[in-house]
């Protein structure tokens, strides 16, 4: 997985986790298992669409495309084993 594809996942992982915690009060009278259900079928969600656009990445990788994508994403790529990805302001 590229920097750049990782940073992607981890953006999306923390949109997602972000809103469902948002959204804890309009879930409230589900059971724990249900809840636990939403937020498996969210991630998953999630997932897929990191999946894609890092699909979509690595057909047409450049420069430029990178640099859209994480302008984009607010993200920034970390090298290779240095950690969680930043943020661009």
């Amino acid at each position: 997985m590229s920097p750049l594809a990782r940073a992607l996942h981890e953006k999306f992982d923390e949109v997602c986790r972000t809103e469902l915690q948002r959204l804890r009060r309009k879930t409230a009278s589900l059971t724990a298992e249900e809840r636990a259900e939403v937020d498996a079928m969210s991630a998953a969600v999630t997932q897929a669409i990191a999946a894609r656009v890092e699909a979509a990445l690595e057909c047409q990788e450049g420069p430029e495309l990178t640099d859209m994508v994480a302008r984009l994403f607010a993200v920034v790529p970390e090298a290779a084993g240095h950690g969680a990805a930043g943020r661009v302001n």
